[in-house]
């Protein structure tokens, strides 16, 4: 068993019941509907002019009605959508959703960083209704859509959602045969293939199926010439009884990268240092390599037509380990220091850590009437274990100058020291219900909630540093904490037309303190100020509208929101050096959307989104009232556009708007300028089964801040472009 020893605690009733105990009692209320079978089919990249912009359905289980009928905002990135733009890493297809914005990775989280609506979402991403934990950078080569799902939602996801999740969904087996195969190259040294194989199986006493993807990505950062990416993945999966009562799909997912990262340009007293875009402040054997390795099963059954029942297992392993530095001004460089005196120092870290998870859902989606009532009832319930065991040296000494760095030096640390050996496990138990009542064809009332038990074990061996005496043991510290929350969804939607709804719709989420595996609030100082401190809780409203327009080609959809945030965790005016919930948070707001098949030959992908944002409670030393939250510009729109010109010749162009936005905001306050940039692509297509492609990014070669951290900033890279061969059976 999971070793739950490691908690101090013994397995819980639910625990016991989620491995194995009452399956029979609990299939009856756990939930992944047939409906959610409506993943997308293999998109063929062809010159064709036809749209797969417009995904009428969600992959998930929870959301078993159209997402038309669904009341809260969803963003969908399809597959054609990152393949027209030519997406390489899931922050790629993001930057298609308007209500997202990107922070910079760094020492305490690798991997992608997603804001939504102003509130960091790096622990909602979820694959296949499943929480991905892995820090890592995702690449999307086995995905066939990305959907942003926003607003608290905790009955759906469980712990965090505040401004909402990611959810990735995977490529299945499929009943046709078919090859698709892209290789790529461009500028900055970039070189890529990707392979997608479908095999039907036969001789068997079933329909099955197996599909292998496979992906080999190299390439450089315009302008950043210090920064690689190099990675390699794999992904098979094998589907058995395709389109009868009963199905099992078995997938792996591999992924291993080795990187040089980019962590920017350090701040210089509130703004990005005015340095050229080509200065890099780390080292060339700087390293990040990462690697995902996660295995799935899951089980559907039809036990009577209006019935599925559903259970899926996952056990996943995460690996990282960096050596990097971050740059910060020297703290003898004042306002008033010539730029070419100005010195940087390095907050270097060497890292080490596996992340491991185990999962089990058993859900299940009841389609019955009472009277003249139609009810889809969506229930379920749900076991996580998670760990990790990271483990951190610090390397001093090492400076640069800020204005002409040298990218050659060698990497000669005056003193490597332990800083802390730290084990976090979790273990998560809910169940949850959600109902969809149709009282007519115009009408539907949808009611929810969900009960959560959240249990922590936190040890950490802190060691001394300089000028203690190092590497030696100074405090060993043991922290475990249970919290057991409820969360409610309710909404009324109304139905005007058959291909348009009006909704109004509540959730509630809540964030405990140790939901990023860890109870440490800074990982320079490695301060323990989250200690026995409960979860923040949150609460959403919206208002919003779905038309499906051109015979459903073309989705429209606007909202507009407000999230509240209360206990937000700030400092303790009376305990310095711990925090308390003593902090409130608003954001109000409106999204635009338009995406797919404006005509027989034009397709779009439009979406903007507005927030006003604010601390509305605080402290000294906290985040300064009346500002903006981090990452929360007033202003992002996302743009972008296809055209088929003749029959084998398509264009496009696109890009985004994304307003200034603050990186941190208690003293010093930091604040990234407002960027726009444009891209391009053209397609061609030479037979049926060949078509080539050109992608140009950032055609005006702006030097913009497109992520940021409060102790960085990083530029977005120069102007670029890939060329890719497509080909397709």
């Amino acid at each position: 068993m999971l070793k739950q020893v490691e908690t101090g605690q013994r397995p819980t009733v639910g625990a016991r019941l989620m491995m194995g105990a009452s399956v029979a009692t609990l299939a009856l209320v756990l939930a992944t509907p047939v409906l959610a079978q409506t993943v997308l089919g293999p998109v063929q990249v062809q010159g064709s002019g036809g749209s797969d912009y417009t995904v009428a359905n969600s992959a998930l289980s929870k959301l078993p009605e159209p997402l038309l009928d669904t009341p809260i905002t969803v963003t969908t990135i399809s597959q054609q959508l990152m393949s027209d733009r030519g997406a390489t890493n899931l922050n790629d297809a993001l930057r298609n959703a308007p209500g997202i914005t990107l922070q910079s990775s760094e020492s305490s989280w690798e991997g992608n960083a997603p804001y939504i609506r102003g509130f960091v979402a790096r622990t909602d991403m979820f694959l296949d209704g499943m929480r991905d934990i892995g820090m890592y950078y995702r690449d999307p080569f086995n995905l066939n859509a990305v959907e942003v799902l926003e607003g608290p939602d905790s009955i759906v996801f469980g712990r965090g959602s505040t401004g909402g999740v990611v959810e990735q969904d995977s490529k299945t087996p499929q009943l046709e045969q078919f090859i698709n195969a892209s290789a790529s190259g461009g500028t900055n040294s970039l070189a890529r293939v990707t392979a997608d194989v479908n095999l039907p199986i036969e001789g068997l006493d079933m329909p099955a199926a197996f599909r292998i993807n496979v992906m080999a990505n190299t390439n450089g950062v315009a302008e950043r010439d210090l920064t690689s990416f190099n990675r390699f993945g794999v992904a098979p999966s094998l589907a058995l009884g395709l389109g009868t009562p009963t199905r099992l799909t078995v997938s792996y997912y591999y992924q291993q990268e080795n990187d040089r990262p980019d962590f920017g340009v350090p701040w210089y007293f509130g703004t990005p240092a005015p340095v050229p875009r080509q200065n890099a402040y780390g080292y060339r054997s700087d390293r990040l390599k990462t690697s995902a390795d996660i295995g799935t099963v899951k089980l559907e059954h039809d036990v009577f037509d209006w019935l599925t029942v559903s259970l899926q297992s996952r056990y996943a392993a995460y690996s990282r380990f960096e050596q990097a530095g971050k740059p910060a001004l020297a703290a003898s460089v004042t306002p008033t220091t010539p730029l070419s005196s100005a010195t940087t120092t390095l907050v270097d870290f060497t890292l080490k850590s596996v992340e491991t998870q185990f999962q089990n859902q058993l859900n299940a989606l009841a389609k019955f009437s009472t009277g003249w009532i139609q009810h889809d009832l969506v229930a379920g319930g749900e076991y996580d274990f998670e760990a990790s065991d990271p483990r951190y040296a610090t390397n001093n000494g090492l400076t640069n100058t800020l204005l002409n760095p040298n990218e050659n030096q060698i990497f000669a640390p005056t003193l490597t020291f332990q800083r802390a050996n730290i084990r976090t496990t979790t273990n998560t138990e809910g169940g949850y219900f959600t109902d969809t009542i149709k009282l007519d064809d115009q009408w539907q009332l949808i009611l929810g909630a969900r009960i959560d038990r959240f249990a922590v074990h936190f040890s950490e061996q802190a060691f001394g540093s300089p000028p203690a005496v190092i590497n030696v043991v100074t405090a060993t510290n043991v922290k475990n904490r249970v919290d057991t929350l409820p969360s409610w969804h309710g909404a009324l939607l109304y139905k005007p037309v058959e291909n348009g709804t009006v909704y109004f719709s509540y959730g509630t989420s809540f964030n405990p303190s140790a939901e990023t595996l860890d109870i440490i609030s800074s990982f320079t100082s490695f301060s323990l100020n989250n200690q026995n401190i409960g979860p923040e809780k949150n609460q959403n409203f919206e208002l919003g509208t779905k038309w499906a327009l051109m015979d459903g080609a073309l989705m429209a959809n606007a909202s507009l929101f407000e999230t509240d945030k209360t206990n937000v965790r700030i400092p303790d005016a009376t305990l310095p050096g711990f925090n308390t919930l003593g902090g409130n948070q608003r954001v109000q707001g409106f999204e635009l959307s338009l995406q797919g098949k404006i005509t027989d030959s034009w397709n779009a992908s439009l979406g903007y989104d507005y927030l006003s944002s604010s601390t509305t409670k605080t402290v000294p030393g906290g985040p300064v009232a009346g500002l903006p939250l981090t990452f929360a510009p007033h202003n992002n729109l996302k743009f972008w556009s296809t055209y088929q010109l003749f029959p084998q010749f398509e264009i496009g162009g696109g890009g985004e708007y994304v307003g200034s936005r603050y990186a941190q905001t208690s003293v010093p306050v930091e604040l990234i300028p407002e960027y726009v940039t444009f891209d391009a692509m053209a397609k061609y297509t030479i037979t049926d089964n060949l078509d080539a492609q050109v992608n140009v990014y950032n055609l005006t070669d702006k030097y913009y801040f497109d992520m940021a951290h409060f102790a960085f900033a990083t530029p977005g890279a120069g102007r670029s472009a890939m060329f890719t061969l497509n080909y397709h059976s």
